[in-house]
């Protein structure tokens, strides 16, 4: 079942939505409404959320960086980000920018449009949690994608590796040179772990400019999005 969670403070849009699922097509999907921050970041950790629906309109303030943090919280990486928007193409260039895979303006919002676009973006998602997950080969020292053996350096695979022991959870850049590199605590260059997962990114991402496996957040770290299995 796909789940799909929705961050609005308005009840029209809750039942735009409503009206946008009820039909044969959302049969086996499963709708989550959040009016604040806080139940969003509550109910992302408690589901697996395949469509995540992000009333930007909602939070005109900053919104454009709302969207950002989201697109970074590990748990919604994976997901497809659909932001409704307030105002026109500026507004919506900003979002897409920000990481959002499409976007709809909320002042021509319908349920008819919203399910169309929701659809095509759970297609795409469901594609994604079917070639998941990574596996990573501890003994052997290495990897498989979408059961395609990736080609990696030892110090590249002792970094996923690491990374892949705590999946969903953000590393500093001082943690990883302590435990990949051994560096002593508090020295190492953080730009040495910058060059490593761009490398990384490049043989694991579709799109390295906008990862959605090795995901990074400023000042917190990198972290591995996917669901990982270590074997």
């Amino acid at each position: 079942m796909s789940t799909i969670l929705l961050l609005s403070k308005e009840s029209s849009v809750w039942n735009v939505l409503r009206e946008a699922t009820a039909g044969e097509n959302y049969r086996d999907c499963q709708v989550l409404l959040a009016p604040t921050l806080e139940d969003f970041y509550d109910q992302l950790r408690q589901h697996n959320v395949a469509l995540i629906v992000l009333d930007l309109a909602s939070f005109p303030g900053d919104s454009e960086l709302l969207c950002r943090r989201v697109r970074a919280l590990p748990r919604a990486a994976q997901a497809a980000l659909l932001c409704l928007v307030n105002g026109g193409a500026h507004a919506v260039a900003q979002a897409l920018d920000a990481g959002a895979d499409d976007c709809l303006r909320r002042a021509t919002l319908n349920s008819r449009e919203l399910s169309a676009r929701m659809r095509a973006l759970l297609r795409r998602s469901r594609w994604i949690s079917n070639t998941a997950p990574l596996i990573v080969y501890a003994h052997e020292r290495s990897v498989k994608l979408n059961g395609r053996t990736i080609a990696l350096t030892p110090t590249e695979f002792d970094l996923l590796e690491v990374l892949s022991q705590q999946p969903g959870e953000y590393i500093s850049a001082a943690e990883l040179l302590e435990r990949v590199w051994h560096y002593p605590s508090g020295s190492g260059d953080p730009a040495l772990v910058r060059n490593h997962v761009r490398n990384l990114r490049r043989k694991l991402e579709s799109d390295p400019d906008r990862p959605r496996l090795l995901i990074s957040a400023h000042g917190r770290g990198y972290a591995l999005s996917v669901d990982t299995q270590r074997r």
